[in-house]
């Protein structure tokens, strides 16, 4: 027999073993925890070689994340298991999937008490670990701008209008402020990016606690006026802060950085001003990692914002993949292709975090998740 035919009968039989492996893996007992490796990984090949298309819509703060999954788990199945995302923000995302018309939802902020009563079973599979960032565009401005929560807050609030008021200019010694009104500029839809930038500000003002609290939703007081900028998606938060000099906004740290926005360094629990980097974000992610509860209990509760730390990033949050326990409404051997690459996310996915900025899910989270996903079909 050639070459060329040996090669072809053993991609074959590969090929026939990966399939094998997929209907086998979506039947293991919860009991058992999955393994890691890149060869399990690839298990996700749908039943009888039938290509399968998986739809997710939610978040825009995982975009850049899920998208280069789809992209390299197009490639890992060669072209059998097409992952189709759409960043529409957390609130659309825990609708869709709630309504089961998405495959999977991705969001920002943990389920609450009411919506996770309106969807019964649906599961937290925290994806990776990021952060919010205040990108600013100051023309002519020297230095990196330094922030506290409560000077966020003001601003926010109304009360602090001018870049040189004399509360920013303290905390910015030796800083040429300009004598500009700040455009504020915030997210137009339901965002669990506008949930993690509320649950820190409720952490660390009072006053935000009392008179606007913590969501995915807020709206700007009247003392803001004109000034205040509404845009769709961290996309469009971070276009506007870059078009429109003096302006400030709340962003995922990917968005910033990928363009070339700056942002400040935030004042910690610890009392020091830290960046917003791939330490200082895990320092936030380790010490919540053992106390995080079951893949289908309530996560609500659930937050890393103002963390204890002298290294901590106060603006860092889990962002979460969330799916049916129940997947008997879809074809088995879609539900079999998306057990196959939930478990490549949380494990060999992780690999490509750090490129984009992401903070990779510690070894306690992974295997977490894995006894979640596990779960799934039981």
């Amino acid at each position: 027999m050639g070459v060329s035919k040996r090669t072809a009968m053993a991609g074959a039989i590969l090929v026939l073993a990966i399939i094998a492996g997929a209907f086998f893996t979506f039947q293991r007992p919860a009991s058992q925890p999955q393994p890691t490796s890149t060869t399990q990984a690839t298990t996700a090949e749908p039943a009888l070689g039938k290509r399968v298309a998986i739809q997710g819509a939610g978040a825009s703060f995982p975009y850049p994340l899920i998208s280069k999954w789809a992209q390299e788990y197009d490639a890992l199945t060669k072209g059998m298991v097409a992952i189709n995302y759409q960043s529409i923000g957390s609130g659309g995302g825990i609708k869709q999937v709630s309504e089961r018309t998405i495959d999977f939802g991705a969001s920002d902020a943990p389920l609450m008490p009411d919506e996770a009563k309106r969807a019964p079973g649906l599961l937290h599979i925290p994806e990776a670990v990021g952060a919010v960032v205040l990108a600013y565009n100051l023309p002519g401005l020297s230095g990196r701008l330094k922030l506290s929560g409560d000077i966020i807050a003001d601003m926010y609030l109304g009360k602090i209008a001018k870049w040189n008021d004399p509360m920013m200019a303290s905390m910015n010694e030796g800083m040429a402020l300009p004598d500009k009104e700040i455009v504020l500029v915030k997210r137009s839809d339901s965002s669990g990016t506008t949930f993690i930038f509320t649950d820190y500000l409720s952490a660390v003002s009072g006053e935000w606690m009392r008179s606007v609290g913590r969501g995915k939703v807020f709206n700007y007081p009247g003392a803001v006026g004109a000034r205040g900028i509404q845009a769709k998606g961290n996309e469009g938060v971070t276009a506007i802060v870059k078009q429109t000099p003096y302006a400030i906004g709340y962003v995922e740290l990917t968005y910033a950085l990928q363009n070339n926005v700056p942002y400040a360094l935030i004042k910690n629990k610890a009392g020091r001003f830290v960046e917003a980097n791939f330490e200082t974000i895990a320092n936030a992610a380790s010490a919540a990692a053992p106390k995080l509860p079951k893949g289908d209990e309530p996560w609500d509760k659930v937050s890393i914002v103002d963390a204890e730390g002298e290294a901590s990033y106060p603006i860092s949050s889990f962002t979460y993949l969330l799916v049916h326990k129940d997947l008997s409404y879809m074809d088995k051997g879609k539900a079999q292709a998306l057990v196959g690459f939930l478990r490549w996310a949380v494990t060999e996915g992780q690999k490509y975090c750090k490129d984009l900025y992401y903070v990779p899910l510690p070894a306690e989270v992974q295997r977490l998740d894995l006894e979640t996903i596990s779960m799934i079909g039981k």
